[in-house]
């Protein structure tokens, strides 16, 4: 068998793929949430309304759609 010519050499590998997992997981989400986001105010313009929308991290915690009367 051959050893490894250096004893952090392992442990740098693991972490840097941990991290590109982490990265690659971190930017679905992102673009996920962007894309839900979009979907639910563009019905909302399309049906004559104003967005209000409140995120928390990824989640949307408030939407509402405003519909203003013109008197």
């Amino acid at each position: 068998m051959k050893k490894p010519s250096n004893k952090w050499q392992l442990p740098v590998l693991l972490l840097s793929g941990c991290l590109v997992v982490f990265a690659a997981v971190y930017a679905a989400q992102s673009y996920f949430s962007y894309q839900q986001v979009k979907a639910s105010t563009d019905q909302c313009y399309n049906q004559g309304g104003y967005p209000k929308v409140v995120k928390a991290g990824f989640d949307i915690e408030v939407f509402e759609c405003n519909f203003y009367e013109e008197n």
